[in-house]
C-alpha cells in the first residue's frame, strides 16, 4: 500500500467519523482534529517539496519526442473542441498513436 493511498483512506475515514459524529450527538475534540490535520499537511507538504526537487533531476524527459507527442495527443482533442477547428481528431490521434508506438519499440 502506498503512501498516498494511506493518506486517502485515513482522509476518508476521518470524514466519515466527522459525519457520524454529528449524527449521533458525539463531541469530537478539535484540538486532535487540527493536530492530525496539521501532521497531515506537512507530511505532504515535505513530499511536495521532495518531488520537486526529484523533477530536476528529470530535465531531460522534457526533451524527449516521446513527452512531447503524447503531450499533443492528450490537448488535442480539448483544443479541437474549445476552438471549433473541426480537426479529423480520430486520424490525428491514430497517427499519433502509432507513432508513438513505433518510437517505444525502437527503444525497447
Amino acid at each position: 500500500m502506498s503512501r498516498k493511498t494511506l493518506f486517502a483512506i485515513l482522509g476518508v475515514l476521518g470524514a466519515v467519523l466527522g459525519f457520524v459524529a454529528k449524527e449521533f450527538g458525539l463531541v469530537i475534540n478539535p484540538s486532535a482534529v487540527i493536530g492530525s490535520i496539521v501532521i497531515a499537511l506537512i507530511y505532504v507538504f515535505a513530499e511536495g517539496k521532495a518531488d520537486i526537487k526529484r523533477i530536476g533531476y528529470q530535465y531531460k524527459k522534457f526533451k524527449d519526442v516521446k513527452f512531447w507527442i503524447a503531450f499533443v495527443a492528450a490537448l488535442l482533442g480539448y483544443v479541437n473542441q474549445a476552438f471549433g477547428l473541426n480537426l479529423p481528431v480520430e486520424i490525428i490521434l491514430g497517427f499519433l498513436t502509432l507513432l508513438l508506438g513505433i518510437l517505444f519499440k525502437k527503444d525497447a
